[in-house]
């Protein structure tokens, strides 16, 4: 069984370091640049294309936004299971403040740098709390571009759920306190993590790493 884990807008894989999954075939797929209006789903095929074909059976993990891309992906490649982290399975999930940043334009006014010099501000209210976890951040978005990072946005702002073939099973993990998708939008997660931040794939990994180990097993 293979792995393939992609991280949230912004992030790298050091955001799923805490996962003990031992014993897994593990590969990462990080961000990689947009194309000039590349839909999300090209962006997605694209971005799978960088790994090696295999006929391995392919569980892919994703938090955040990556789990909108896992979902991409699993529309047209043949995956076993998706498993959402702190992510969302269809666009009434969305709140309203990421639906109007696209019709508003909203994502021109988001810079790394801008982020990066304010997370000290936000960052605690948002479960970047201690100076580890800051320059942890400040580290994975320090590496993106503007490009990417605004793209990245505009295309979350106006995904749509994509048809993932009945053989693919879809998982999905939340937390209770979730500020960047609340858990009230989120209809049956299959596990959900008490007092769980949008950042509980590094903050609480043993209770992910046992749950994951437990579903891919069966």
């Amino acid at each position: 069984m293979k792995l393939i884990f992609i991280p949230g807008l912004g992030y790298d894989q050091r955001i799923f370091k805490n996962l003990d999954l031992a014993g897994f075939t593990i590969e990462y797929l990080n961000w990689i640049e947009p194309l000039p209006s590349e839909k999300i789903s090209a962006y997605a095929k694209r971005m799978f294309e960088q790994l090696q074909a295999t006929e391995e059976d392919t569980t892919l993990i994703g938090h955040s936004l990556g789990g909108i891309v896992a979902q991409e992906i699993a529309s047209i490649k043949k995956i076993s299971k998706v498993i959402l982290i702190s992510s969302i399975k269809a666009r009434k999930e969305m709140p309203f403040y990421f639906k109007i940043i696209q019709p508003l334009r909203l994502e021109k006014l988001f810079t790394k740098e801008t982020c990066l010099k304010t997370v000290k501000y936000w960052g605690p209210t948002h479960a970047i709390q201690t100076t580890e976890e800051q320059e942890l951040f400040k580290s994975m978005v320090g590496s993106q571009t503007n490009t990417y990072l605004q793209w990245a946005l505009s295309a979350l702002s106006t995904w749509q759920e994509p048809t993932i073939p009945n053989s693919t099973k879809l998982l999905q993990i939340h937390g209770t306190k979730d500020k960047t998708f609340p858990l009230r939008l989120v209809t049956n997660p299959d596990l959900v993590i008490d007092n769980g931040s949008h950042l509980l794939v590094y903050k609480q990994p043993s209770k992910i790493s046992e749950w994951i180990v437990q579903q891919i097993k069966q």
